[in-house]
């Protein structure tokens, strides 16, 4: 219950109880108390209905259902080889025979 609802019913209930005593007091008198007797059944009423009118227990609500998350890109790694340049082609030296059989030595260097 809220509180205005609380402070509504407890005023509503004192003013019942009120009415109803002055209603009830001067019963050994004999005169008419009409309206007196129609407030308090109008008041009694409206509190019963208020107190009738509380829900009894929780709401059941039906779940929600939420569509699952996407699955994670896959991520897919290049595999990059970064090697260094071949060097130019340098001239070297070899031992080589001429037909006599004596040695001697050649500068040889690579044709590109």
């Amino acid at each position: 219950m809220s509180v205005l609802q609380k402070s509504v019913t407890a005023g509503l209930v004192a003013l019942s109880l009120t009415s109803a005593l002055l209603a009830t007091a001067p019963a050994a008198e004999a005169r008419d108390d009409f309206w007196a007797g129609v407030a308090a059944g109008a008041v009694g009423g409206i509190i019963g209905g208020a107190i009738a009118s509380q829900p009894r227990g929780p709401i059941y609500q039906e779940p929600v259902y939420v569509a699952p998350p996407p699955p994670p890109r896959r991520v897919v790694y290049e595999e990059r080889a970064y090697y260094r340049p071949a060097p130019a082609p340098r001239c070297h030296f070899e031992w080589q025979e001429n037909q006599w059989g004596d040695a001697y030595r050649v500068r040889v260097c690579p044709a590109y």
